[in-house]
């Protein structure tokens, strides 16, 4: 069993701001098959502008929980290189708020912390990694129902591709494994349909947005710290007065703590 805790402040040119606590729990049942659950909490505010001059929004609170299983398909392990792809499957369950409301009624869908229904949720990655580098893929699909009441947020499909490369240290110790720096570049693309307001479809949303992150981080077995940039590269959205990201930064801190694990002790005894 592994617990993550994240806290990842996000800062942006434009508009929105935010800091998250996400905490992830991972629990491998045999080789093959693991369980997650992944709970987060969370801030943001964003600055809309109006006739009297811009107006600050904001929100808090906790997110829909993430609970999905994943199964290995495919493997290769060698001394120096693994190889992984795996399939996911669960849902989102509405632990979060969709009807979020401000000084003019529903605050906007960035600002609201769930989607309001059960979510199911499917997806395949793949994951190759060596001594010094590693690449990792990924393409997942969320199926969001909806709900007549607050916003109800459109299916999203997401599709990421990650590579890293362990600059430090200069030479690998034959086992174990050393504090890193890992220089990190990932392209995230995203298709969100069109959301419903009240039940009602909202022509202002859905489209599809690609996103390049470089990201610098340090590294050890229980813990890592890291700063990243982020630029968008493609921002085709829907609708009119739509208000798009130019560029951001962000600052994370994750520690793993690893649980004691059970397995055999019945055999031991």
């Amino acid at each position: 069993m592994i617990v993550r805790f994240n806290s990842q402040p996000t800062f942006s040119t434009r508009a929105f701001h935010g800091v998250q606590f996400p905490v992830n729990i991972g629990y491998g049942l045999t080789s093959k098959w693991a369980l997650f659950v992944n709970v987060n909490q969370g801030f943001g505010s964003l600055t809309s502008t109006s006739p009297r001059g811009p107006v600050r929004l904001s929100s808090a609170g906790a997110g829909d929980l993430l609970a999905y299983a994943r199964v290995t398909l495919f493997k290769i392990d060698k001394p120096n290189s693994t190889f992984r792809v795996a399939s996911l499957l669960g849902a989102y369950v509405p632990t979060g708020d969709n009807s979020l409301l401000g000084p003019k009624g529903l605050l906007p869908r960035a600002l609201q912390t769930g989607s309001g229904t059960l979510d199911p949720y499917v997806g395949v990655t793949m994951g190759f990694s060596k001594v010094r580098w590693g690449m990792a893929m990924d393409s997942t699909y969320r199926d969001n129902l909806v709900t007549h009441t607050g916003i109800s947020p459109a299916n999203q499909f997401r599709s990421d591709a990650q590579f890293e490369y362990k600059v430090l240290p200069v030479r690998m110790p034959d086992e174990g494994l050393p504090k890193l720096l890992i220089l990190s570049f990932e392209s995230n693309y995203v298709h969100d349909g069109k959301d419903r307001v009240n039940g009602l479809l909202s022509v202002n949303s859905g489209g599809n947005i690609l996103r390049q992150d470089l990201v610098l981080e340090v590294s050890s077995l229980r813990w890592q710290v890291g700063v990243g940039g982020q630029v968008p590269l493609m921002q085709n959205l829907a609708g009119s007065g739509r208000m798009k990201q130019r560029s951001g930064y962000f600052l994370f801190f994750e520690y793993y703590l690893a649980a004691p694990t059970w397995r055999g002790t019945r055999a031991h005894r």
